[in-house]
């Protein structure tokens, strides 16, 4: 780092006039300064091939180097000096919005300017029944609660015990027949 490298130079061009050189224009560089060794990102090289169990993978990271241009000497011997880039200023930091008020309503001036109010939720109007807008709300509940309740069947009593019977369960699907009986034997065995 801080070494000086001189890059030879390919084409020189400008003020209406261009040079190119064979295979470099003589005379020409670049000044350059060493300023930093470098990584770059992080390469996945991932290999497959299909129904043969073959999977490579493999990391790279490419090096590289950072280099300042401090002059460009041009084919005649004059050289072009690279400005300095000015570095830009930090940041400053910011202070807090209510700092001058007291402490107590300063607390109180960030709450309200943080939680805006909200708008009040209107509840929605349970659905009624197109014949039980006329009977009024209360009526419009029975309504709609009667029509989603199941009628409930009377429990079937057995004549011996007259207790109730207890529920059947579905009917099960009937089972799948066996594949076609082979000669010599005979269907129903």
């Amino acid at each position: 780092m801080g070494a000086t490298v001189d890059l030879p130079v390919l084409f020189v061009g400008g003020n209406g006039d261009s040079q190119i050189g064979t295979p470099v224009v003589d005379g020409a560089k670049v000044v350059a300064e060493v300023v930093d060794h470098v990584r770059g990102d992080k390469l996945l090289v991932f290999k497959y091939k299909n129904k043969t169990r073959y999977r490579r993978r493999q990391g790279h990271r490419q090096d590289y180097t950072r280099l300042a241009i401090k002059e460009i000497v041009g084919p005649d011997g004059k050289g072009l000096v690279a400005e300095e880039k000015p570095r830009r200023a930090a940041r400053p930091k910011k202070e807090p919005v209510a700092s001058s008020q007291e402490p107590e309503a300063a607390t109180e001036a960030t709450v309200e300017a943080k939680a805006p109010a909200k708008p009040a939720r209107k509840r929605a109007a349970p659905k009624q029944e197109p014949g039980a807008r006329s009977q009024g709300p209360e009526a419009a509940t029975e309504a709609i609660v009667e029509a989603k309740a199941p009628a409930k069947q009377p429990a079937r009593k057995t004549a011996q015990t007259g207790k109730p019977a207890p529920e059947k369960a579905a009917p099960r699907a009937p089972r799948a027949k066996k594949a076609a009986a082979g000669p010599g034997e005979a269907e129903g065995e």
